[in-house]
């Protein structure tokens, strides 16, 4: 006879005590985490002569848009919001660009060196961003783009190691015999990248696209050494301009509807491609 002890089931009352216990941990962390969000929401649709009124609330008593008019009427929003979407757009298009060729090329291509220039795009990635900020700040002077859009996006475009890595691995799990199938009916690399490898690698892309316009939306030291003009700044600097340009003022409510200004556009995207992003990261790869 087998002497083993079989372990113990937890029955179900101690199941609902631990599910329970950890979902009011979740719930709290939820709670802390979007609290600050909700304020903003909040004191943007308040008037602002009642944003410091003794009644807490989440939700405004009298709900209005004059914030959103007065941001308008005291700081260059539009321009601001304006400047961040071409900065961002631009620089999420022009990684894409470089990145798929090179990430195709290095995951499939064979060549003298592949592998060093691919060790030194990846030791890119652990230069700390202060580093550049010098050397890159003084080209982009004598090539004449202070105070322009463009200073701001081609430099940032270069920063793409980790997209050339990220798409690199994403292409590797592409077969090579689809490859040499498409090379025997006589497509080129060129065919066979737009034909084979990005459509069997859309939710890579597509994630890589998101984090990088998310990433460019919320630059804010490169845009605040290059970008002097007050039209011409992005809105993370301007949030910042406005902020300090209001404090005495206390144009709270303003302010707070700016940020929901600058939040709106990044979240759409996200909720949007939520998919994509998780498809990339954990079901990688032919479907």
């Amino acid at each position: 006879m087998s002497t083993t002890s079989r372990p113990r089931r937890r029955g179900a009352p101690g199941r609902l005590v631990s599910a329970g216990v950890i979902h009011a941990a979740l719930l709290v962390a939820a709670v802390v985490t979007l609290f600050p969000l909700i304020w903003m929401f909040t004191t943007a649709f308040t008037p602002n002569e009642l944003t410091f009124r003794r009644n807490l609330g989440l939700l405004p008593s009298q709900p209005t848009f004059a914030n959103f008019v007065a941001a308008f009427q005291i700081q260059p929003v539009a321009h601001w919001l304006m400047n961040s979407l071409i900065v961002s757009v631009a620089i999420a298009a022009g990684k894409m660009l470089v990145a798929i060729p090179a990430a195709f090329a290095f995951a499939h291509f064979r060549f003298r060196f592949r592998d060093w220039l691919f060790a030194v795009i990846v030791g890119t990635m652990t230069i700390p961003y202060v580093v550049t900020l010098i050397p890159t700040y003084i080209a982009v002077v004598k090539l004449d783009l202070y105070n322009t859009l463009a200073g701001v996006i081609v430099p940032s475009i270069a920063f793409c190691g980790f997209a050339i890595f990220f798409l690199r691995q994403s292409f590797k799990i592409v077969p090579t015999e689809l490859l040499e199938a498409a090379v025997i009916d006589g497509a080129g690399p060129l065919r066979a990248l737009v034909s084979i490898v990005i459509p069997n690698s859309l939710p890579a892309i597509a994630s890589l696209t998101v984090l990088s316009f998310l990433s460019a939306w919320n630059l804010y030291l490169w845009p605040h050494l290059i970008l002097n003009d007050s039209e011409m700044k992005t809105l993370s600097i301007g949030l910042k301009l406005f902020a300090t340009n209001q404090e005495q003022l206390q144009q709270w409510g303003p302010l707070m509807a700016t940020a929901v200004l600058g939040l709106l556009p990044a979240l759409t995207i996200f909720a949007f491609a939520q998919r994509y992003i998780m498809d990339a990261f954990v079901h990688s790869g032919i479907k």
